[in-house]
């Protein structure tokens, strides 16, 4: 059995940011460079089946786990690999799909431009080792609006509720959202 202040066996602490991207000031992005991910979110579960394809590599099968945390930026995560048969078999349940491409574009910054119903959508993350290193990264210019903390803009709630330009309305930006 884990501490009270930890996940469950085996899992471990995935902690990141959200932001929107502004599409007129973000890098320039390379297609010949970013992985393909493919996820189906199992409705009624935590439950996410992920392939990953990157340039030049064989696919890579998951089926992750995301638990209950102190908040969206910081949740235990258990991850399985799978082989392609075996991710063929759970792909058969119902699912919700949802595709993006992610570009690296460096500070461990990665941008994420999402494809099919959720085309228009472009998200970046940034990943840390502790609450404190996440809690010092500072956003670049072209990241408008975090939506770390905002459950419209996590994987499952996308892929299984969609997305509308509305949601986008209900962020404050860090200028709004300082001071009196």
């Amino acid at each position: 059995m884990s501490a009270p202040d930890q996940g469950p066996k085996y899992s471990i602490a995935e902690r990141e940011r959200r932001f929107l991207v502004d599409r007129a000031t973000m890098p320039a992005l390379d297609a010949a460079t970013a992985r393909l991910i493919e996820d189906l979110y199992l409705p009624g579960t935590g439950l996410r089946l992920r392939k990953v394809t990157a340039p030049g590599a064989p696919p890579v099968f998951k089926l992750g786990k995301k638990y209950p945390g102190a908040g969206l930026s910081s949740r235990p995560m258990t991850n399985i690999y799978l082989d392609a048969a075996e991710h063929a078999v759970l792909s058969a349940l119902p699912a919700a799909p949802l595709v993006k491409r992610r570009h690296d574009v460096g500070n461990g910054f990665a941008i994420d431009v999402f494809e099919g119903a959720l085309a228009g959508l472009i998200l970046a993350e940034v990943s840390a080792d502790d609450e404190a290193a996440l809690a010092a990264v500072v956003a670049p210019c072209w990241c408008v609006a975090e939506v770390t903390d905002d459950p419209a803009f996590a994987g499952g709630t996308l892929a299984i509720e969609g997305w509308h330009a509305s949601a986008a309305s209900r962020v404050v930006t860090g200028a709004e959202g300082e001071g009196p």
